[in-house]
């Protein structure tokens, strides 16, 4: 995307020159450093759903748009509302979406595998006990297949968007208050431990991707449609047919999920705010959201914006089959929200969280009630720390 894009804005631009800095590893790490060593650019690509916009900007690192926003009347309906919401603080608009998407919502099945044993593929109406009975019968005792590739989420925005499959929550509207001790939280934790060491239908020490990929499951959970990259050219090599669906319906009919936008932000640092504006507003706009889309390889995350999704381009993707295309779009009238611990103690918070759920992963831990409401409790002494 950035050697496609990039050319057009100089050439609309010929005053302004772009240097990317693009980084493989740890970007939010790597932010960090240079930070730190005063040499970090001008626009900076940073990641909500680590609550990064927010963190950087109390750190005074980044500035608040509001003023150039104003004087340009810049529309913010441009963008989903959950993405702009993503990026304020306090009222004020701290970054602009650079792309997004409803996340956790993908469940791809091998069609190949459903056939051979006579099982009924999966759709619209699967709901979340269909899916239990279908691995049952799909998951081989030797190892060889299992029903089910999947994982019960260690970090907040997975979680949260695997709860809501059961109409549970994380946190509350607020995000000040822990929920884990509810009956509907439990009941969906109960699903991936029954799933895991009692009826024995997933791994839970498998790369999930890996065992889908290659054919060595039959459905694949908790993931986003992007991994259709890794996805399509595998079932070419391994010889098996897919699809896909939205997630199936919990017992309430929900099917989870949460909105989750990468951001555009200034350095407060900047030595050149008005071209870094433009600059920012180009990566935002409708035109650089479907070149992210339209990519074939990495991630396809589109530009957070309706008029990306809807697109004739995205829908009729070069390499894509047209179905997954229409359900990454259609994912986004699921109307689940962004959401992060309101304190922004993000690394604290996830690290309790992901020990507390990797030993029901290890089946060290069997989430009774009184086990999420002790986790529950360790949350809580997170969230009200002062942010």
């Amino acid at each position: 995307m950035w050697d496609v894009r990039i050319p057009v804005f100089q050439k609309e631009n010929p005053g302004i020159t772009v240097e990317k800095d693009l980084n493989d590893g740890d970007i939010i790490a790597k932010i960090t450093t240079l930070i730190a060593a005063g040499s970090i650019g001008d626009v900076v690509h940073t990641h909500p759903s680590q609550a990064q916009p927010q963190r950087l900007y109390l750190a005074k690192s980044m500035k608040d748009l509001d003023a150039l926003i104003a004087r340009d009347k810049v529309d913010l309906k441009q963008w989903y509302p959950a993405a702009i919401d993503a990026g304020r603080l306090d009222g004020k608009v701290i970054s602009l979406p650079f792309k997004g998407k409803m996340a956790a919502v993908a469940f791809f099945y091998n069609k190949t595998l459903f056939d051979q044993a006579g099982v009924k593929v999966p759709d619209a109406n699967t709901t979340m006990a269909d899916v239990m009975e279908a691995a049952v019968k799909l998951t081989k005792p030797d190892g060889s297949q299992w029903g089910i590739a999947t994982t019960l989420p260690k970090d907040s925005r997975t979680l949260t968007g695997t709860l809501r499959r059961w109409n549970a929550e994380l946190l509350d509207k607020e995000a000040k208050k822990g929920m884990l001790a509810s009956t509907e939280a439990g009941a969906a934790f109960a699903w991936f431990y029954d799933a895991f060491h009692k009826r024995k239908v997933a791994d839970p020490k498998a790369d999930i991707q890996k065992l889908f990929v290659e054919g060595k499951a039959a459905m694949l959970m908790n993931l986003d449609f992007n991994v259709k990259t890794a996805i399509h050219p595998a079932a070419k090599q391994f010889g098996y047919e897919y699809s896909a669906i939205l997630a199936p319906k919990g017992p309430t009919g929900r099917r989870g999920g949460i909105w989750v936008p990468d951001a555009l932000q200034l350095s407060a640092t900047s030595p050149n705010p008005d071209q870094a504006w433009k600059v920012l507003q180009f990566l935002a706009s409708k035109d650089t959201g479907l070149a992210l889309a339209m990519q074939k390889t990495g991630s396809t995350t589109p530009g957070a914006r309706p008029d990306v999704y809807n697109d004739p381009k995205f829908v009729n993707h070069e390499v894509f089959p047209k179905i997954l295309q229409e359900l990454d779009r259609d994912a986004n009238e699921l109307g689940e929200t962004y959401q992060v611990p309101g304190n922004y103690k993000i690394t604290e918070f996830n690290k309790a969280l992901g020990d507390a759920v990797n030993k029901v992963w290890e089946n060290q831990g069997e989430p009774t009630p009184s086990y999420l409401k002790a986790l529950n409790d360790e949350l809580q002494n997170i969230l009200d720390l002062p942010r």
